[in-house]
């Protein structure tokens, strides 16, 4: 992973980590600016940044006295907020898949290639941190990281097989859903034909035929794996909304593309809280309820940072702009630079949790310290669970931002 200073519109298309993307129509510059390279997509950037910050919060939260129930996964059907984090991101690579072949063409898949080898490899490592005796005897395969780039190729794929119009990318979403869906009801199994249970379910099955099940998540312990390979149909399906949800901004510029998109997204959460969509939502097989629900919050949270970052930002009155853009700053920061706070913080957080250290005559790990008696009185009002989540968040807020106002970018 090189750090290099950016040299243009280059960026992450890892862990939502999408490379540049092109500044939205109907965000009107200067003539001067536009001889120039394109200024780069704000909005993209904060929203992947809002998106790391929501993965920091969720990777981080310390067990404790107090609960908090909307930061832990769902265990099976349902949602939490910490489920809708991952989709985002894939949301956002699809963004980025979509600008980059726009740019570069069929040339551009040669570096998804690359990249999504790259991620595979540094997701198996990542994976492999953890693992008893510091080998890959029990080592999970599958992996956050390896999703992102096995996503982004195949997304690739699709984007330069149906060039650049919006009705073809919906299309073969819709068909990816419907396929999906097909899947999870009418393959037979040995449990039943149509079973969706924690250890039963062909997503599962299927991954421990092709991975072992040392070799997938929580060893085979819940008979699935939530970054499998079978429900990467589903996430394939989050990042073709991406795709076609910027081609709809490109499209219809301005208010009317945001006004559509918006409409969009109103229609996808309707259509899964009336059960139109088939299986329940559920975040561990990437269902196509789960799609529609994460697809149109990931649409709103984007929506959002591209009106304050891109039209605000770039079209209000001087001192709206200024705050605007105050604003969105350290939500871009964040996002410029991704992939090193996602893996930084992980590895920071692994090292805290399982480093010993005492308190009086007990025994815990340094983050147990920390959480229990450097910052047991809490901030602000926070708990101390709290209090070591927000300590972490602004930590790796300052690095991005130290990063960023030098320019500087973590890429692969």
């Amino acid at each position: 992973m090189p750090a290099t200073r950016s040299a243009g519109p280059a960026m992450v298309i890892a862990s939502g980590l999408a490379r540049t993307v092109v500044a939205p129509v109907g965000v009107v510059y200067p003539a001067s600016r536009t001889m120039q390279q394109p200024r780069r997509w704000a909005g993209v950037d904060a929203a992947r940044g809002v998106a790391v910050a929501g993965m920091l919060v969720v990777e981080q939260m310390p067990g404790g006295p107090k609960a908090h129930p909307w930061l832990v996964h769902a265990t099976w059907n349902g949602w939490t907020g910490a489920d809708l984090v991952f989709p985002c991101f894939l949301f956002i690579v699809g963004i980025g898949v979509d600008e980059m072949l726009r740019r570069r063409g069929a040339h551009g898949l040669g570096r998804l290639c690359r990249r999504a080898i790259a991620l595979v490899v540094i997701g198996i490592l990542f994976n492999a941190w953890p693992a008893d005796g510091r080998n890959f005897e029990f080592a999970r395969w599958p992996g956050v990281l390896q999703r992102i780039g096995l996503v982004g190729l195949l997304c690739g794929i699709v984007v330069v097989l149906l060039k650049r119009r919006i009705w073809p990318i919906v299309a073969v979403t819709g068909g990816l859903l419907v396929l999906y869906a097909q899947l999870l009801t009418k393959v037979p199994l040995v449990c039943g034909t149509g079973a969706i249970a924690q250890d039963c379910n062909v997503p599962g099955a299927v991954d421990a035929a092709v991975f072992g099940t040392a070799h997938i998540y929580h060893q085979g312990a819940l008979g699935h794996d939530p970054e499998g390979l079978v429900s990467t149909i589903g996430a394939l399906a989050t990042a073709l909304v991406g795709v076609a949800v910027v081609r709809a901004l490109r499209a219809w510029p301005g208010w009317r593309g945001v006004g559509t998109v918006a409409g969009a997204a109103m229609l996808m959460w309707a259509a899964t809280h009336l059960h139109l969509a088939g299986p329940d939502v559920n975040k561990r097989l990437w269902t196509p309820a789960f799609v529609l629900l994460t697809g149109a919050t990931s649409i709103f949270s984007l929506l959002l940072c591209h009106i304050v970052a891109d039209m605000v930002g770039t079209r209000a009155m001087r001192g709206v702009r200024v705050a605007a853009n105050a604003v969105a700053w350290p939500w871009v920061a964040l996002g410029r630079n991704a992939l090193i706070v996602y893996v930084g913080q992980h590895v920071l957080g692994a090292i805290v949790q399982s480093t010993p250290a005492h308190i009086d005559e007990q025994r815990t790990s340094v983050a147990g310290y920390l959480q229990n008696h450097v910052l047991a009185g809490g901030w602000f009002g926070l708990d101390s669970q709290w209090t070591y989540v927000t300590a972490m968040l602004v930590l790796w807020t300052a690095v991005a931002a130290a990063m960023h106002s030098v320019r500087w970018y973590v890429t692969l």
